[in-house]
């Protein structure tokens, strides 16, 4: 591989969390071109899908690491449009986890619900985009919400990136099905990427250790773009897939985020191994063929059997949408 990729982990798990206090009511202006803010304070219900596994670097696999990550940011669109609403100014804001309330707060106080209309609302973690994200665009095809990124896994990947988009959010909660509570938006987070994960099975023993492994093939994508489909956001679209090459190597008990594709039915996993009873003794075993199709949001694990004549691997999908 001509540059040295780092693939990050990948995760996550329930959360739940109302934004912001009450606050009184904004008198309406006359002469504003759009409508004026209601009483209503806007909050947010926030989700992500769970993780299976622990992670070795920054993921968000649980309400802690959500918390403790501890923000992220957030748009709320006119409802079909790329136009930022000007009521609610919910436009690029912060959203933080407070401590002491046990709640997410929007950075620069309370926002309010325009007396009319929808919003689209439109929200990503980290807050800020890590460098491997080359790009996020907020886009519409027709009237429905495509936003979209770009990626280079080839950059230095230090945090996952989820993004979560809830369309057709109102004051009454009465547009949506995503929206059960009136005046509070459901944003549920997802992971537009695949996860692979290796660990080393109880058979194996407790001499045995796993030095570097290795899948077969210079043909997994780097670069490429994911849309986020607004009528069925369990998925992500990914295009443009380019810049392949091979993952590079990798190690046990830790996740790796990967561009998700179909790499076929021939890939091997090639693992060297040592025994601590033979400390200068190392031996490289390949499996048989591997079928990997990685679909986003979905968690690959890899169970690996080592003795001193063969290995064997067993593979798990996991069916969670994260």
């Amino acid at each position: 591989m001509s540059k040295k990729r780092n693939i990050p982990p990948l995760a996550a798990a329930a959360l739940t969390a109302a934004l912001l206090a009450g606050c009184a009511g904004d008198s309406p202006s006359d002469i504003a071109p759009t409508p004026s803010a209601d009483n209503t304070e806007i909050k947010v219900n926030a989700d992500v899908w769970q993780m299976m596994e622990g992670t070795r670097a920054t993921t968000f696999d649980s309400p802690t690491a959500i918390q403790q990550e501890g923000s992220f940011t957030c748009t709320a669109y006119d409802a079909g449009t790329t136009t930022p609403n000007t009521t609610s100014n919910v436009n690029g804001s912060l959203v933080k986890w407070n401590t002491g309330a046990s709640r997410w707060e929007f950075n620069d106080g309370v926002h309010k619900w325009p007396t009319s209309g929808s919003l689209d609302f439109f929200a990503y973690m980290p807050a800020a985009k890590p460098d491997y994200i080359s790009s996020i665009t907020y886009a519409v095809d027709g009237t429905a919400p495509r936003p979209y990124f770009t990626c280079d896994m080839r950059e230095t990947v230090d945090k996952e990136f989820i993004y979560a988009l809830a369309p057709d959010q109102d004051k009454a909660g009465t547009n949506h099905s995503t929206q059960p509570t009136p005046g509070q938006v459901a944003l549920t987070f997802r992971h537009p990427f695949a996860r692979i994960y290796f660990k080393l099975s109880e058979a194996s023993g407790t001499a045995v250790r796993i030095n570097s492994i290795t899948i077969s093939g210079d043909d997994f994508y780097q670069t490429g773009t994911c849309t986020f489909d607004s009528t069925d956001p369990k998925y992500s679209t990914w295009s443009n897939k380019d810049g392949a090459g091979p993952l590079g190597t990798l190690a046990i008990n830790t996740p790796y985020l990967v561009i998700p594709n179909d790499y076929g039915s021939s890939k091997t996993i090639t693992v060297n191994v040592s025994w601590d009873e033979w400390n200068s003794f190392s031996k490289d075993f390949t499996s048989s063929a591997l079928s990997m199709n990685w679909q986003a949001g979905y968690s690959y694990t890899y169970t690996l059997t080592v003795t001193k004549y063969a290995l064997q691997v067993e593979t798990t999908k996991y069916t969670e949408q994260w």
